[in-house]
């Protein structure tokens, strides 16, 4: 299996970026807020054992999503340097262990676009951040906007692409790699 992991702040473009990378490859599409929203219709968001238990989900559907040869998936998520850096190592373990392998790829803009971009109506279906002033808190409390500095990582930076640029930059990425 082949996972490709797209990373960044929220109003990326992330989710519609995989979704055409998914459709292009015929990958399966996993991202961000399957278990997010999964999980808020029981705890609360960041509730004690919250994020635990998503990474728990995830590296679950991973192992066994290799073990029975899915061809690929593409998720999504936001990264906060540190705070992911253990469940970044058990994804990677996790993957690679089952033969499979994993793309990294970060995308990434200016934080004037994302403000431009937070507040798109696509992003109410899954109940993201969709005001400025939430973008703006999460930028300036968490560490969100890094690289996974302990990985080989591609960057699309795409303040100024297409969808369809940016989606032909990550398809060059995942097939040459």
């Amino acid at each position: 299996m082949k996972l490709v992991v797209l990373y960044g702040p929220p109003a990326a473009g992330k989710y519609t970026i995989a979704k055409a990378i998914a459709e292009n490859l015929g990958y399966k599409l996993f991202h961000n807020h399957l278990t997010v929203d999964l999980l808020k219709n029981v705890f609360e968001f960041g509730s004690p054992g919250f994020f635990e238990l998503s990474q728990t989900i995830r590296l679950l559907i991973f192992e066994r999503a290799t073990q029975q040869n899915v061809t690929g998936i593409v998720f999504t998520f936001v990264y906060e340097k540190d705070v992911d850096d253990n469940f970044v190592r058990k994804l990677i373990k996790t993957v690679t262990s089952n033969g499979g392998e994993i793309v990294f790829i970060q995308i990434d803009c200016e934080k004037v676009e994302l403000l431009k971009r937070v507040t798109d109506e696509s992003r109410k279906a899954f109940k993201k951040v969709r005001s400025q002033e939430g973008l703006l808190a999460t930028l300036n409390t968490r560490n969100i906007t890094n690289a996974i500095d302990f990985v080989d990582s591609y960057r699309i930076e795409n303040t100024n692409l297409s969808v369809q640029e940016t989606v032909e930059k990550a398809l060059e990425i995942i097939k040459a790699d």
